[in-house]
């Protein structure tokens, strides 16, 4: 198990490792998926001209309002390492980061900017968001693809448990979001904490493991445990990586109930 800081350092800033989700934040949130304009967000995106466009987008902006909408989402995206390199491995998806804190929103920010001018990145973006409290106000039913929870916060303390990104409760509106199909990609570097995300998904009825030998090629995996800031920080100090990948799937249909024999009354 390795030893984590209180603390990180990016440059000369002073970054906490990990926020409380359920403190009061400062951040402006939408009632609703339809309420947000994804348009904004991936700006530089949108003005693309010609073929390399990912997305097909409509001439009206209504409708270019309703079809602009990612769907690959990064929950608890960090520094945006994954994201960052699931624009060149999905070009043709939009893909967003969720990041609870406002300073480690900055930085991804500023690499979005940065890879922008260079002429990449222009399928992601990060937004501000406190997943444990908001998550179902920012994706319709079905709307994403691929979800992805990398390195989340352990919370050791058996009384934190209930802060843990994957739980009983929440692993209800990640199946709402996961259209049938879709992947739910997991990795860690905390062995019990694999336990406890893997003992609640495979416990859920939404979800099915994906066999480790059908999914160790898949590139967004590999991208998962390998590409990210953390995934890199486990790879210097030769930690452990932890990994798991489900597919979405269907509701298991209920048991006929047992019909009752009508019997006449003497």
């Amino acid at each position: 198990l390795l030893t984590r800081m209180a603390h990180v350092r990016r440059g000369r800033k002073r970054i906490r490792a990990h926020a409380n989700p359920f403190s009061d934040a400062d951040v402006a949130v939408p009632l609703q998926p339809s309420d947000i304009n994804w348009i904004e967000k991936y700006q530089s995106h949108e003005e693309r001209k010609g073929d390399d466009v990912p997305v097909q987008l409509a001439q009206s902006d209504v409708d270019k309002k309703k079809r602009t909408k990612p769907n690959i989402c990064d929950i608890g995206c960090g520094f945006g390492g994954l994201i960052l390199s699931l624009s060149a491995v999905l070009p043709d998806s939009l893909i967003v980061g969720l990041e609870i804190r406002p300073q480690a929103v900055a930085i991804v920010e500023e690499r979005i900017q940065k890879a922008r001018a260079e002429g990449k990145a222009r399928n992601i973006c990060v937004v501000k968001c406190n997943v444990m409290k908001h998550f179902s106000q920012y994706f319709h039913k079905g709307q994403l693809d691929k979800i992805f929870f990398t390195f989340p916060d352990p919370h050791f303390k058996k009384g934190n448990f209930r802060r843990r990104i994957i739980n009983q409760s929440f692993l209800a509106y990640y199946a709402y979001a996961l259209k049938l199909g879709g992947i739910c990609y997991t990795v860690t570097d905390v062995e019990d904490l694999f336990k406890w995300q893997t003992s609640h998904l495979d416990a859920h009825p939404l979800f099915e493991r994906i066999p480790d030998e059908e999914i160790k090629e898949d590139p967004c995996f590999i991208a998962m445990t390998t590409k990210t800031d953390e995934a890199k920080k486990v790879e210097r100090l030769h930690g452990s990586k932890f990994s798991a990948c489900y597919r979405r799937v269907k509701a298991p249909s209920q048991a006929p109930q047992a019909k009752i024999a009508k019997t006449n009354e003497p």
